[in-house]
């Protein structure tokens, strides 16, 4: 079933909203409003809320002051339908709180932007509560940090994403402003809300200890230090501390929409850096270690874009151009596990927000070093090796004697003896073993020995190399 339209109809007889599912002219659409409105006005309260409309269905209901009307296809279920406006008033009195035609009236984008959550080409996309509220409540967070599209920023960002033979760059530098909005307040109640919750729990937690570990606990106790002095944005008792809090919080969702950091509020995340020229000298380090041998003045006297190709003083230039950065409040994001890490772990990161007070801005600065993983490994490939001349017949070892009289040493050793199907396969790696398999040193004493137990080896040169490609007194001392 699909509903067709959806209006809010004050008793006066004034349309709120008009929702169309299905495409009609204009004139279709004022000729609907006009003959729906006569016959919903029309009818006494205890009256049923179906009514037919030529070829469709009318099913409406009255909350306070307004009619919430829908028309849908005369085979469709009108309880189905009337269960769906029942849903829809209950997203928006719970995003309004206690919704009245004033909050529709005044904020009617947010009431079209519940219905479009609720319902997708007139059919139930989306029957949660939640999820729903879960929504609008990122896209009010996005609304709040508005963000600022400055064309030096995006030159910030281009020198933050670039990849080496040993790793790969990725960040970016995102400007936003804040300002005091109805979702503003909101986010800072919740805030607060989940704070205070946070506090009279510990408070509970230490009544129920005896007055030495009551005191002990508070005065150790990181959560309770929050409250107190601690905290990087000050005492979270305070409302400017609480605000600050929301203010990252808010970047945060806006900068990363895949992510929601309202839900876990964990304020010790967050350290405050007071020194400028620190946070300067360690990002600069940082970045320039991982890009050895490009620096920002090489590419001073360049035309064109190349000159914010790689990070050097003139990103920090353009960030203060807009900022201010000695009048800035620095904060630093460590969180205990990087929310960011899902296949490949960072060897390096770091997110650092500048709050101008004054300006009320906020920059978010954030980068992750990302070590380079091969997608093929190195596999080990067997090593060629020179069979050893007691395990060689008669016929393989007059071979090799006319290969090298013919060819010589070097190319001899592309000649490979028969394969006897009795022998012991090579593992790939050439080592000294016992009778046992174990491992035992090699000795050169060995090697005179079984060359002295071989009758032909007096037709071969001296400088005859042996099949061992790594030295032997290694190979023999190393541990398996």
């Amino acid at each position: 079933m699909a509903i067709h339209y959806l209006i809010l109809l004050s008793r006066q007889g004034k349309v709120r909203l008009a929702k169309w599912f299905t495409t009609l002219s204009p004139r279709d659409k004022a000729k609907i409003v006009k003959d729906v409105s006569q016959l919903v006005l029309a009818r006494r309260t205890r009256m049923c809320n179906f009514l037919e409309y030529k070829d469709t269905k009318i099913v409406y209901r009255r909350y306070a002051s307004l009619f919430f009307i829908t028309g849908c296809s005369s085979e469709d279920n009108e309880l189905i339908t009337l269960e769906i406006i029942h849903r829809y008033v209950e997203q928006m009195d719970k995003y309004y709180g206690n919704v009245c035609e004033l909050d529709i009236i005044f904020s009617f984008t947010k009431a079209y932007y519940i219905l479009d959550e609720l319902l997708l080409a007139g059919e139930l996309q989306e029957s949660s509560k939640k999820n729903v509220l879960r929504c609008i409540g990122q896209q009010d967070s996005l609304e709040d940090m508005e963000y600022l599209p400055v064309q030096d920023f995006e030159a910030v960002t281009s020198a933050l994403n670039y990849n080496t033979p040993d790793c790969n760059v990725t960040g970016g530098c995102d400007l936003y402003t804040t300002k005091s909005t109805g979702s503003d307040k909101k986010l800072y109640k919740n805030i607060d809300k989940d704070l205070e919750s946070q506090h009279a729990a510990l408070l509970k937690l230490g009544a129920s200890l005896s007055p030495p570990d009551r005191a002990h606990m508070l005065a150790t106790s990181p959560s309770m230090q929050l409250f107190s002095h601690s905290s990087a944005f000050g005492p979270l008792s305070e409302l400017s501390s609480r605000r600050t809090f929301a203010y990252l919080i808010a970047t945060l969702n806006a900068s990363h929409p895949h992510y929601d950091f309202s839900h876990v509020l964990r304020p010790g995340d967050f350290k405050r850096e007071r020194n400028l020229r620190r946070v300067m000298v360690n990002l600069d380090s940082i970045l320039q270690n991982v890009r050895p041998g490009f620096e920002a003045k090489t590419f001073s006297s360049s035309v064109g874009n190349e000159t914010t190709s790689v990070w050097g003083p003139q990103c920090w230039s353009l960030i203060d151009k807009e900022m201010r950065l000695s009048e800035c409040t620095i904060f630093r994001y460590l969180p205990d596990i990087d929310p960011f890490e899902e296949d490949e772990s960072a060897i390096w990161a770091a997110h650092y927000f500048f709050f101008n007070r004054a300006l009320k801005r906020v920059a978010y600065l954030y980068v992750r070093v990302v070590p380079v993983i091969s997608s093929q490994s190195p596999t080990l490939r067997p090593t060629k090796v020179a069979p050893s001349k007691r395990h060689l017949d008669p016929d393989s070892v007059g071979a090799q004697k006319r290969a090298k009289y013919w060819l010589g040493d070097r190319d001899a050793q592309l000649v490979s003896p028969p394969d006897d199907d009795d022998e012991t396969l090579d593992d790939g790696l050439f080592w000294n073993r016992g009778e046992d398999g174990d491992l035992v040193s090699f000795s050169e004493d060995d090697e005179f020995n079984e060359d002295d137990s071989l009758d032909d080896d007096h037709d071969e040169p001296s400088h005859t190399s042996h099949g061992r490609l790594m030295s032997e007194d290694i190979a023999g001392r190393m541990d398996l």
